[in-house]
């Protein structure tokens, strides 16, 4: 795998206590023209020497400066990625993948989300964003609280754009007062886990193109789910959120 072009850190964001995004400024065209979904990786200078590759999904929209948003787990993402500044030196390769490629022509669209998985789904629709598109959408987002959906205030605007339908699904949400929000008919709130019964409050067909992005086991979870409802399980494009090399 490529070693990566030459990239500055233009700014870094705290979305909450554990995630930061990072916003550079790459040396290599081919970052101007990237899909929703594809990834790239970061090589970082520590101590005189190049970490390996680390392979993080892209944020934002095509067209803009490039942007990842990325979960602390480790030293490298807990430690080295929020402290980065315009002076630290780092390397950048990509883009990488093929998550969503086709995901602009599909009329209806489904979207599943744990956690920070839910990074390429925010590629796509702020790109949808940004160019007036007409699918219909769905996002379960599926978090421990509330609080932990660090882009929620940006999705409900999205969703005063375009047909966006955003659901979150909190598993342990204490306040009992956020499941009432009838004042923002695109938004929406379920409590505890991502069911066969979550999908059927929310969604009236099987035919939809279904989208999915978390760690394993809430991916199977939810392909379990899914296929309770009729959704064969091969008709789900997933990005595993696992790097297993070039």
């Amino acid at each position: 795998m490529s070693t990566g072009k030459p990239a500055k850190i233009l700014k870094t964001i705290k979305e909450n206590e554990t995630t930061t995004t990072v916003v550079l400024d790459v040396e290599d065209e081919r970052f101007s023209s990237f899909s929703p979904g594809q990834f790239a990786t970061i090589r970082i200078m520590e101590n005189g020497e190049w970490s390996r590759p680390h392979p993080f999904t892209i944020s934002g929209a095509p067209g803009e400066k490039l942007q990842m948003t990325i979960k602390g787990n480790g030293h490298f993402t807990s430690e080295l990625i929020p402290s980065l500044t315009g002076a630290s030196k780092i390397q950048c390769a990509g883009p990488f993948g093929a998550f969503c490629k086709d995901i602009a022509y599909r009329e209806e669209v489904v979207m599943v989300a744990g956690g920070v998985g839910i990074t390429p789904f925010l590629s796509v629709l702020r790109h949808f964003r940004k160019t007036g598109a007409k699918n219909t959408c769905t996002l379960f987002w599926c978090n421990k609280t509330f609080a932990d959906a660090f882009a929620a205030s940006e999705l409900e605007e999205i969703a005063t754009h375009i047909n966006l339908t955003v659901i979150h699904v909190l598993s342990r949400e204490t306040n009992p007062n956020m499941y009432y929000e009838d004042d923002k008919p695109h938004i929406r709130f379920e409590k505890g886990h991502f069911s066969r019964d979550t999908l059927a409050r929310h969604i009236h067909s099987t035919t939809a193109s279904f989208y999915l992005c978390g760690p394993s086991a809430m991916q199977q979870t939810v392909l379990d789910e899914l296929t309770a409802y009729g959704i064969a399980p091969d008709a789900v494009e997933k990005e595993a959120f696992v790097y297993n090399g070039a």
